[in-house]
C-alpha cells in the first residue's frame, strides 16, 4: 500500500504534468491568436493597399485621357492655324496653342508623378499580398497543428485533474496543504528523492541519522536545507547496488 509520501510524489508528478500541459496549451492559444491577429492586420493592409492602387490607377487613366484630349486639340489647332489669314485671329490662335502647350506640360508632369506612385503602390500591394499568403499558409499548418495539440492536451488535462482529485482525497489534509505551499514556493518541486544521502532538490548531504529515519519511511521529513519533503525509493537503491 502506498505511503503518504508515495502519494505526494505521485501527486507532484501529476501536478508537474498539469503545469507543463497547461503552459503548452496557453502558449499555443496565444500563438494562434497572434497568427489570427496578424492575418487580420495584413488582410486590412492589403485591402488598403489595393484601394490606394485603384485610386492612383484611376487618376492615371484620367490624366492619360486628359493628355490625349489636349494633344488632339493642339493638332486640330495647328491644322486650323495654317488656314487663318487674319492677323488678329492668327494671334489668338497662337495664344491658344501656347496655353494648350502649357497645360500639356502640367498634365505630363503630374502624370509622371502619378506613374511613379503607381509603381510604388503596386510593389507595396504585391508585398503585402505575399505577406497575407505567408500568414494564411501558417494558419493552415502551424495554427491547425497547434489547435490539434490543444485539443489533445485538453483531454489529457481533464484526465490528469481527475487523477489529482483522487490523489488529493487520499492525502492527509494538513500534509497536502504543506505540500502545496512548498510546491508553489519551490518552483513546482515539493517532493524530492534522496539518493546516496543527498537531497536531489538542493544537492546537500543529509546527516546519516536523519537519512536512516527517512529510509524507515515512517514519517514525513523535510530537507534541513531546502525544506522540501524527502522521498526514499528503496527500488532505486537496489538498482544502484545491482
Amino acid at each position: 500500500m502506498p505511503t503518504q509520501i508515495d502519494l505526494l510524489a505521485e501527486l507532484q508528478r501529476v501536478d508537474q504534468a498539469l503545469s507543463e500541459k497547461t503552459r503548452i496549451v496557453e502558449e499555443g492559444r496565444a500563438r494562434v491568436a497572434e497568427l489570427e491577429e496578424t492575418l487580420r492586420v495584413k488582410t486590412a493592409a492589403a485591402a488598403a493597399a489595393k484601394q490606394e492602387l485603384s485610386t492612383l490607377e484611376a487618376r492615371q487613366r484620367d490624366l492619360e485621357d486628359r493628355l490625349g484630349a489636349i494633344k488632339s486639340k493642339r493638332k486640330d489647332r495647328h491644322m486650323r492655324i495654317t488656314r487663318i489669314r487674319n492677323d488678329k485671329e492668327l494671334g489668338l490662335a497662337k495664344r491658344e496653342l501656347d496655353l494648350l502647350k502649357e497645360e500639356e506640360g502640367t498634365v505630363e508632369t503630374e502624370l509622371l508623378d502619378v506613374l511613379e506612385k503607381v509603381e510604388a503602390a503596386t510593389a507595396a500591394h504585391t508585398a503585402v499580398v505575399d505577406e497575407v499568403g505567408s500568414v494564411e499558409a501558417a494558419m493552415k499548418t502551424e495554427a491547425e497543428e497547434l489547435k490539434k495539440t490543444i485539443g489533445q492536451l485538453g483531454g489529457e488535462i481533464e484526465s490528469d485533474r481527475g487523477r489529482r482529485e483522487a490523489l488529493q482525497s487520499s492525502v492527509d489534509s494538513d500534509l497536502r496543504r504543506r505540500y502545496e505551499m512548498i510546491f508553489s514556493r519551490r518552483g513546482g518541486l515539493a517532493v524530492v528523492e534522496i539518493r546516496a544521502g543527498i537531497c536531489q532538490g538542493c544537492h546537500m548531504n543529509i546527516p546519516p541519522q536523519l537519512f536512516n529515519q527517512i529510509q524507515r519511511n515512517e514519517q514525513v521529513i523535510p530537507c534541513p536545507n531546502c525544506q522540501r519533503i524527502l522521498h526514499w525509493r528503496p527500488e532505486r537503491a537496489e538498482q544502484a547496488n545491482g
